[in-house]
């Protein structure tokens, strides 16, 4: 990081002033009719690296005429639309890329996002389907465990007028009953409904949005919205003063100064659609979308919205494009040559070509933040150059947000709008940290370039630097300014934070645990590895050391140890009796949860199953394959065999010895459970053994849960032939 800006500026952060920021805050719409499978490792491998906190399904238009329960379109849906129109016409384009790879199902977009860490921002099919079909959706997804950020009614509803709505007031009477179902099988669902792009319109306040207001029944949770500013024309430079505009003028301030004064208090807001000036899609796309300045612009969008506590979730179109991860070959040709053959095909097996888009890096680089962050801290921007905004003539090239975290780390994004090197000073609560502060950071000179599999010209790199700090031109850089020696602890099996129980396997993450990765060999496991011990203190004040599994310099595994009392417990990593790391959890009698093969608590289970006759003679059955590349396992199809077959599953699990009641639950439905409780040869570990009924035949992919006193465990995953 060269210091060679030619201007300075200041960055001040005050930790005293925050807003929260929603878990899963920024995320992507997607397209379930893209011939890319839900279960593709390498796609799956690199948009894990773009962190996305949600994943739209079904997204866009094609949601438009989908029938969820089917995972096609049937064509007399799509014969509804016309097919003079956008709509109509991809419509019919997506029938072929339905059928050609197989269709799309709703629990499979569900593991995809949970393999993620994702939520689900669900988009109701209200144009061609009913409210007693969304209430099953919404009965499907509380059943599965499958977490809907937001429940969307009708994509896009303003532009199907008059097909199937006269106005806006129209629209939200119609859409009422999906509501009233919707909510009928999960009351907690939030609901929304479309307002206008206001990008397409220049109508401060369009038709649609004002027939909406004159409505007296507010029934609806929140709002959502699109944002496409209109296309510019000229030079690649007017294009960027459009939509330095856009940011300045009608981001935040276009929900605090109009939608949340058009609606009720306490209104929530879902922008779960928008990007740079996005042309009329197809081959003709904006001259800004998926370049290296499409990546600012995103970056800041989604920044600017992380200010506004009444935002659920933001974020770009799309996932799977030069907005996120983008292919040399999307293969339409061969699904729609599966298509016209009747023979769809498992798309995973064809060689897409996959690359970062230029423009994914930006929300890549931010949502890496946000992902773990509860807090957005109180940033102020002073000093710096400026640039060109159509409106009001200029606006500041920089603009910067800070996050902090449970465990006290901040971190502050900063995009650079302009062709020059800022020199910038870091202040946090009035004091100057000296650093060398952690980077990571993309930038190029040419705002317009874009990215090819070829020739990737923008990429995520990362460096360090004191204070101040070089910002590189036309960027969006991450500097970490505090990194609090806190450990992170989750659940071994299912990755997730929260209450741990006695005799339970957990991972803690953080820096500094080893000088060197040392794993236990034997049983009892040891309290002590190299020179690594870990003591915790529980609610009484009693301190126990925790048998330790493995540690290196970055992570360690140990186990609970058993007789603490419940309540908040302090942890203490310590290093030849030094202190190096802290941490804190909450002991709590159980704490279930189910290893998964892809090790990260999503995707399939990590268990073993056989299949036993009448006749007592056991078959062993494959659960899982892996390749070589993370989220690389997935689910075998398991035949149940013959009717008088039975199919058992053993389950490798943490945290339910304790239990006095076990379930378990597939497809939704509980299954027989033969065995809870210790595994019995290695430390921590749990086993669950379930028999899967001759109903579940067929289902497919399908998840599995189970719920232990009360406690749910992490939703993982089998397929039944």
């Amino acid at each position: 990081m060269s210091a060679i800006a030619q201007t300075t500026a200041a960055i001040d952060i005050d930790t005293s002033t925050t807003i929260p920021v929603r878990p899963g805050f920024s995320g992507f719409n997607d397209d379930e009719a893209i011939p890319i499978e839900y279960w593709d490792y390498n796609f799956n491998a690199l948009t894990n690296q773009l962190h996305p906190g949600w994943i739209r399904f079904p997204g866009g238009d094609d949601s438009e005429g989908f029938n969820w329960q089917t995972g096609q379109d049937p064509v007399a849906w799509v014969d509804q639309f016309d097919p003079s129109t956008t709509t109509g016409s991809g419509l019919r384009n997506q029938i072929n890329w339905l059928s050609g790879k197989g269709g799309a199902k709703f629990i499979d977009a569900a593991n995809q996002a949970n393999l993620w860490g994702a939520n689900i921002v669900v988009c109701v099919n209200a144009f061609t389907d009913t409210p007693q079909s969304a209430g099953q959706m919404a009965a499907y997804a509380k059943a599965n465990g499958i977490h809907v950020a937001v429940w969307e009614l009708a994509n896009e509803a303003y532009n199907q007028q008059p097909t199937f709505f006269s106005s806006g007031a129209d629209y939200i009477a119609k859409m009422k009953p999906y509501r009233d179902a919707i909510k009928a099988a999960d009351p907690n669902a939030i609901v929304s409904v479309f307002f206008n792009d206001p990008g397409r319109s220049t109508n401060p306040n369009p038709p649609w949005n004002k027939s909406i207001e004159g409505v007296t029944d507010k029934y609806w949770d929140a709002v959502s919205y699109h944002f496409y500013p209109a296309d510019s024309t000229g030079a690649f430079s007017n294009w960027m003063a459009d939509e330095n505009a856009v940011l300045a003028t009608r981001t935040d301030a276009y929900i605090t100064g109009y939608l949340a004064t058009v609606n009720p208090p306490g209104m929530l807001f879902a922008i779960s659609e928008f990007n740079t000036s996005f042309g009329t899609g197809g081959t003709n796309i904006g001259l800004t979308t998926g370049t290296l300045y499409g990546a600012v612009y995103c970056a800041e969008f989604i920044m600017r919205m992380s200010k506004v506590p009444s935002v659920l979730v933001v974020g770009p179109h799309a996932i799977y494009n030069n907005s996120g991860v983008d292919a040399n070959d999307f293969h339409y040709s061969d699904v729609n040559a599966a298509a016209a053959a009747g023979k769809p095909i498992d798309t995973a097996t064809l060689n897409f070509g996959y690359f970062f888009g230029a423009q994914g890096l930006g929300p890549a680089i931010l949502n890496g933040v946000l992902k773990n962050s509860t807090l957005s801290d109180k940033t102020t921007v002073t000093g710096g150059a400026t640039v060109a905004a159509t409106g009001p003539g200029t606006i500041p090239a920089l603009y910067a947000q800070a996050y902090s975290t449970a465990s006290g780390a901040l971190s502050v994004v900063v995009t650079n709008k302009s062709a020059s090197a800022q020199q910038v000073t870091m202040r946090v609560n009035g004091t100057t940290p000296f650093g060398p502060f952690p980077l990571q950071y993309i930038t190029g000179t040419d705002p317009s370039v874009t990215n090819t599999l070829a020739k990737p010209a923008v990429a995520i790199q990362t460096g360090s630097s004191s204070n101040p700090v070089t910002i590189p031109p036309y960027s969006v850089l991450r500097a970490d300014l505090a990194t609090p020696a806190v450990a992170t602890l989750v659940h071994a099996a299912s990755y997730q934070a929260g209450p741990l129980a006695a005799n339970q396997l957990v991972s803690a993450f953080g820096s500094g645990f080893a000088s060197q990765v040392i794993g236990a060999s034997s049983q009892p496991l040891p309290t002590i590895l190299g020179d690594t011990t870990i003591a915790i203190t529980d609610s009484t004040g009693a301190v126990a050391l925790a048998p330790l599994d493995y540690v290196s310099p970055g992570q360690a595994n140990f186990l609970i140890p058993a007789g603490l009392a419940p309540g908040a417990a302090a942890v203490k990593v310590m290093r030849s009796g030094a202190t190096v790391l802290t941490g804190s959890f909450t002991v709590a009698p159980v704490s279930p949860g189910i290893f998964t093969a892809n090790g990260n608590g999503a995707g399939v289970v990590a268990g073993a199953a056989s299949r036993v006759s009448s006749s007592g003679a056991t078959t062993p059955v494959a659960v899982y394959s892996c390749g070589t590349v993370a989220f690389s396992c997935l689910e075998t199809p398991i035949s149940l065999g013959a009717s008088t077959d039975t199919v058992y599953i053993t389950l490798y699990t943490s945290g339910i010895r304790g239990a006095k009641s076990v379930q378990a639950y597939v497809a939704g439905v509980p299954v027989p459970v033969a065995y809870a409780g210790p595994q019995g040869t290695f430390a921590g570990l749990d086993q669950v053994n379930i028999e899967l009924p001759r109903s579940l035949a067929g289902n497919g992919e399908t998840s599995l849960y189970l719920i232990a006193d009360g406690q749910q465990s992490n939703v993982a995953s089998l397929k039944i032939q």
